[in-house]
């Protein structure tokens, strides 16, 4: 096996995935960073109706009002966290299919452009399979019926890769000098 070319895969698949990814994120910017989870305000409601210093002072009932006042909060925070996050997963279906698409072009391109060398072809084949692996696993709560029908063909022109190249796969010999 030559180890040079392997090498040279290796690389290629290295700074494929977090391309892909980053470029997801130029494209896609909302929800990215510290963006990308809910930061709701939920020491609000502890605040806001928190018992006073002196709390022997309360009456069972108003303990109970505070209470009371306190879970509604709690709730209308959670009920704007549930509508947050859903707009997260809507917005996240393109992204997704945005990146299963890219890597299904790389994928195509390393499938049918002729002149590319072993070892880059090999490089785009391993760089777009995890790098459409790992948004599956990140993006799998979108349920994009899209994204799923991408994935289908995506897995079809990888099997249509390996049954292709299956010869050529992982059998580099040195070349001799």
């Amino acid at each position: 096996m030559n180890w040079t070319k392997l090498f040279y895969v290796f690389i290629i698949a290295l700074i494929y995935v977090p391309m892909v990814f980053l470029g997801s994120n130029v494209f896609f910017p909302k929800y990215t960073g510290i963006n990308s989870y809910y930061q709701g305000p939920y020491d609000d409601c502890y605040n806001k109706y928190s018992s006073p210093a002196t709390s022997d002072t309360l009456t069972d009932v108003q303990q109970q009002a505070i209470d009371v006042k306190r879970a509604q909060c709690q709730e209308q925070q959670q009920e704007k966290q549930r509508i947050w996050e859903e707009e997260k997963r809507a917005y996240e279906g393109p992204k997704y299919l945005f990146i299963v698409l890219f890597n299904l072009a790389v994928l195509l391109m390393a499938l049918f452009v002729p002149k590319l060398q072993d070892s880059v072809m090999m490089g785009l084949f391993l760089g777009s399979t995890i790098a459409t692996f790992s948004a599956t696993m990140i993006y799998f709560d979108t349920n994009s019926k899209l994204g799923f029908g991408v994935l289908v063909v995506t897995f079809l022109a990888i099997l249509f890769f390996i049954n292709r190249k299956k010869d050529s796969f992982v059998d580099w010999k040195r070349e001799k000098s």
